[in-house]
């Protein structure tokens, strides 16, 4: 069963109760502000239905700031360290400088912990492999 948990323009969470995993969207721009806000209540949702997996969409989000790429990693870290390790994953950017963004996140957050992420070229591909 999917149930929305968080709904904005740029932003939706859906729980899938049946595997426990997230499916996070993220679209269009994003001021600093909505996303270091939408970016917290992932990890609220993620610490209040024990989610160790998540699948993120985020072919039609845009740029993020040097800034939010760093807060987004420091939370994934705080994550890990605090609570347990999160299986992610994610289905890029169509546009070339938001893949860079993404890229950058990921490459801060593979320096620091295991967390187990891995990029794939649909949500199905990406459900096969969060489901296994």
């Amino acid at each position: 069963m999917e149930t929305t948990l968080y709904e904005t323009n740029y932003l939706k969470i859906i729980h899938n109760s049946e595997h426990n995993f997230l499916f996070i969207s993220w679209i269009g721009f994003t001021s600093s502000q909505e996303f270091r806000d939408g970016i917290n209540h992932i990890f609220d949702l993620m610490n209040q239905h024990q989610i160790k997996k998540t699948i993120t969409d985020i072919t039609e989000h845009k740029v993020i700031s040097t800034e939010d790429q760093e807060y987004a990693a420091k939370l994934s870290i705080d994550f890990s360290r605090n609570f347990w390790d999160v299986k992610r994953a994610l289905i890029p950017p169509k546009d070339v400088f938001a893949r860079f963004s993404i890229k950058q996140v990921n490459a801060q957050v593979a320096k620091q912990e295991a967390q187990e992420r891995r990029f794939f070229i649909n949500y199905e591909e990406a459900f096969e492999w969060i489901i296994e």
